[in-house]
């Protein structure tokens, strides 16, 4: 339960931020739209939030052997994009983005989600220790 809540409440937080930002000021989603898009994504975030931790802890199980920053950061990175991507491109949709919105916040996610990959496997890692869970990859 401490991985699903740690998990969960990491992917919460670090999302709005970084979602809001993206759909505000790339997107030029109206306040209002990034709102809704944000709210439509926490009941998404309760389903996926664990899996997408399962995820990344795979894939750093997958690349034993070499704990170097390099690695953990392209981990992180590939992690962020190849599970976010699909499932931000849904809410949107969900939301009422328009086609050259969705086009223009997925292709800005995708460098967000490549520059914010390592932050937020930091920011996971971290909300794991404050919610006690052990054995995590760094």
């Amino acid at each position: 339960m401490h991985r699903y809540l740690a998990d969960t409440f990491a992917q919460i937080v670090f999302s709005t931020i970084v979602g809001a930002f993206v759909e505000i000021v790339v997107a030029r989603l109206t306040l209002g739209q990034s709102a809704g898009v944000r709210l439509a994504a926490i009941p998404v975030i309760l389903f996926v939030g664990r899996p997408y931790g399962i995820y990344r802890d795979w894939l750093f199980s997958m690349t034993a052997g070499n704990s170097s920053s390099l690695k953990a950061a392209a981990v992180d990175t590939f992690a962020n994009v190849s599970f976010q991507i699909p499932i931000y491109c849904a809410l949107l949709a969900i939301n009422g983005a328009t086609v050259s919105q969705i086009v223009s916040a997925a292709g800005s996610i995708v460098v967000i989600s490549a520059l914010s990959g390592r932050p937020y496997g930091l920011f996971l890692v971290w909300c794991r220790k404050l919610f006690r869970v052990s054995g995590t990859p760094r």
